[in-house]
C-alpha cells in the first residue's frame, strides 16, 4: 500500500485557510446574527441598555457628572489598549526585522509546516497589521467617547424637549469601535501562535473561536 505523502506547503496551507475560514465565518455570523437577533448577543443586549442609559443621562437632571465620569472611565480603558496594541506593534516589528530573531525561532520552536524566513516575517507583519488596526479602532472609540461627553451635556434649544439621539449615536458608534479593538485582540493571539507553526494556529483560532463566542452569547 502506497503511503500517502503530504508535503509541507500542503499541510501549511490546509491548516491555515481552515483557521482562517474559522474565525472569518464565526465573525461574519456573528454581525449576521447582531443584526438579526440583537438580543441573543452581549453586545445587542449592551448596545440596548447604553440607549436607555443615554436617555436617562439627558433626559434626567443631575446626572451630568454621573455621565462624564462613566465615559471617563470608558475612555481610560480605550486608552490603555491603545497604547498597548501600538507598542505590540512596535514591538513585533522590530522583532520582524530582526533576521536572527525570526530565524532562531523558527529552527527553535517550529513544529511542523513551512520554515521559511519570508514566510515567518510575513506571519510577523500580518500580526503587527491586526495591532494597528486594534490601535486605529481604539483610537476612534476615544473619540467618539469625546464626542458623547458634550452631547450628554448639550442643553436643548429653548422650548424643546431634551434629545438624546446624537449622544445614543455617538456612545454606540465608540462601543462598535472598542467592540472591533477587542477582536483584532482576540484575532491576534492564533497569528502570534502561527510563527510557532501552523498546527499552533489551528488549535490556537480553534480555542479563541470558542472563547469569543463565550463572550459573543454571555455577558461579556
Amino acid at each position: 500500500m502506497a503511503s500517502i505523502v503530504i508535503s509541507a506547503e500542503t499541510f501549511e496551507l490546509s491548516l491555515a485557510g481552515a483557521a482562517f475560514s474559522l474565525l472569518l465565518v464565526y465573525h461574519l455570523y456573528h454581525a449576521w446574527e447582531v443584526r438579526a437577533h440583537p438580543g441573543r448577543t452581549s453586545f445587542g443586549r449592551n448596545s440596548q441598555a447604553r440607549a436607555r442609559w443615554a436617555e436617562h443621562v439627558v433626559q434626567t437632571t443631575g446626572t451630568e457628572i454621573l455621565a462624564v465620569q462613566t465615559l471617563r472611565n470608558l475612555t481610560m480603558g480605550a486608552t490603555l489598549l491603545a497604547s498597548t496594541a501600538i507598542v505590540l506593534a512596535l514591538g513585533i516589528l522590530s522583532f520582524a526585522l530582526s533576521s536572527d530573531g525570526v530565524d532562531q525561532l523558527n529552527s527553535i520552536v517550529h513544529i511542523a509546516g513551512v520554515r521559511s524566513h519570508t514566510l515567518a516575517i510575513s506571519k510577523a507583519l500580518l500580526a503587527v497589521l491586526i495591532y494597528l488596526i486594534g490601535f486605529v479602532s481604539f483610537s476612534l472609540c476615544i473619540r467618539f467617547y469625546n464626542h458623547a461627553a458634550f452631547l450628554l451635556n448639550v442643553p436643548p434649544p429653548e422650548g424643546a424637549s431634551p434629545d438624546p439621539t446624537a449622544a445614543m449615536h455617538a456612545i454606540s458608534r465608540g462601543a462598535g469601535a472598542y467592540n472591533f479593538g477587542m477582536r483584532s485582540y482576540y484575532v491576534s493571539i492564533p497569528l502570534m501562535l502561527w510563527l510557532l507553526g501552523p498546527i499552533w494556529l489551528f488549535f490556537g483560532a480553534v480555542m479563541m473561536t470558542l472563547l469569543i463566542y463565550r463572550l459573543d452569547h454571555d455577558y461579556g
